[in-house]
């Protein structure tokens, strides 16, 4: 059972809400008098909370700011017969979850309560999801004030299953893993996950891999193909990397997006599909626009609900959790089991981490797997991140340390992922979690190629 309290000045009124919320089965306090309200939230935990704008003491926006600060994750509806526009953008923006406004019918009231109950059940699912997800290498851990919001705004954007979200954010920050959440805990979840790379694909042969093609369409088409829209129908279509997408294929996406209709190279039937576009790119999009290296309409059309995900720097608070999981995560795969001393979690809190999430990650596992003991220290730590930290800490610019850090170990774990992959390129970069790219640009600065063993 969800409990509620109910705020508000006017004891009829407060009175008249918690009777329909007791009816629709939840549990629910009653106060007039905000003030202890907020003492009352300090006492007991709620799920969500109902409350007047208008009040004396303290309004509705004030008392929004108290709650969030006891419980950043709280749901709160703003009642209001003062609504504007302004109020409204302004409280949503303040963490409200929505407003009603007054003089409201059951039917509409009880219609965003049960929006709200069900966005809560799925930040909660998301919070189950990003430490229980197994078939994601990269985890969304995190209880910082940045990874609250970022879970809040996810919830509420799975529960529309129609627009697009784009997804922005740093190389190893975890879009892929946003993007598996949103479809996993929104309506489409019984449907398929089709995942595109736009920077791994050829350009002659992009449309194909979206659209599909008919038998004969082009030299080694020996057989019709259905494309990656007609796989992800009833389902999300996970478009990672959008960027890198060439001016022919944006011109493409933005008539499909626009009619949810297309053709297969070399066909003349038009299919229509329903499917759920999530964007992902490392890039600003809005930057490219303007650089006009991408259509500003297709832009408009794919950050109809943006998400931005926050480099690790940014919330290091969540170091620690996310480096006691990586070392758990690596004993249940049967890697030896280690601690990490005080000092060497430190140095951890202390790196800048150019790679985000993906980077501490891969730091943690190299270093457990050649480290001596089974307490990390702090010069374990340095001999990975060849000083790096200590360098930062002297005055050196970032850049100085994240070149001394990176290269050697970078080309050792690059060339690891080629022969791994039997030097398959495409198999290589996902390996190591980059776009094909990057890759290309990777073996071209480091000069690999394969070996007389590597050869078959």
């Amino acid at each position: 059972m969800h409990s509620v309290l109910v705020v508000d000045d006017e004891p009829i009124e407060a009175s008249v809400l918690g009777d329909i919320l007791t009816d629709r089965g939840f549990n629910v306090r009653i106060h007039t008098n905000p003030v202890e309200a907020v003492t009352q939230a300090r006492q007991c935990s709620f799920d969500l909370v109902v409350s007047d704008l208008k009040m004396p003491r303290m309004d509705g926006l004030e008392l929004l700011g108290e709650l969030r600060r006891i419980d950043p994750e709280l749901t709160v509806i703003i009642m209001t017969a003062y609504a504007t526009v302004d109020t409204a953008v302004r409280a949503m923006r303040e963490g409200a979850f929505d407003y009603v406004m007054k003089p409201f019918s059951k039917t509409q009231f009880l219609s965003t309560v049960d929006r709200a109950v069900k966005s809560l059940q799925v930040t909660r699912e998301n919070s189950r999801l990003s430490m229980e997800c197994s078939d994601v290498p990269v985890r969304l851990v995190g209880s910082s004030p940045l990874m609250k919001e970022a879970y809040r705004l996810i919830s509420k954007v799975a529960l529309d299953d129609k627009a697009t979200v784009l997804i922005e954010g740093e190389t190893g920050t975890g879009k892929d893993l946003v993007a598996r959440m949103i479809h996993q805990t929104g309506p489409r979840s019984d449907g398929p996950f089709i995942v595109v790379n736009c920077a791994s694909i050829p350009e002659g042969l992009m449309e194909s891999e979206f659209f599909g093609h008919e038998k004969g369409a082009f030299t080694g088409a020996l057989a019709a193909k259905s494309g990656k829209f007609e796989l992800a129908d009833r389902g999300t279509l996970f478009l990672d990397e959008v960027a890198e997408m060439n001016a022919h294929m944006q011109s493409k996406l933005l008539r499909v997006l626009q009619t949810r209709e297309f053709e297969r190279v070399g066909g003349t039937r038009t299919q229509r599909v329903n499917v759920r576009v999530i964007a992902a790119t490392n890039k600003r999009l809005s930057e490219e626009v303007r650089a006009g290296r991408f259509r500003e309409d297709l832009f408009y059309r794919l950050n109809v609900l943006p998400i931005s995900l926050p480099p690790l720097r940014q919330r290091k608070e969540d170091i620690p959790l996310l480096a006691e999981y990586f070392l758990r995560n690596f004993q249940s795969q049967g890697k030896r089991a280690a601690q990490i001393s005080p000092e060497a979690m430190e140095t951890l809190t202390n790196y800048h981490y150019p790679g985000n999430v993906r980077e501490l990650e891969n730091l943690l596992e190299r270093v457990l797997i050649l480290s001596d003991g089974g307490m990390i220290s702090p010069r374990d730590l340095h001999a990975h991140l060849s000083n790096s930290s200590s360098l930062l800490v002297r005055g050196h610019s970032f850049k100085d340390a994240v070149d001394t850090a990176k290269e050697e170990a970078e080309r050792e774990l690059v060339l690891e992922a080629l022969r791994k992959s039997l030097w398959n390129r495409v198999q290589a970069s996902r390996l190591l979690g980059i776009d094909y790219k990057t890759l290309r640009r990777k073996i071209h600065q480091y000069g690999l190629s394969p070996s007389r063993e590597d050869k078959p």
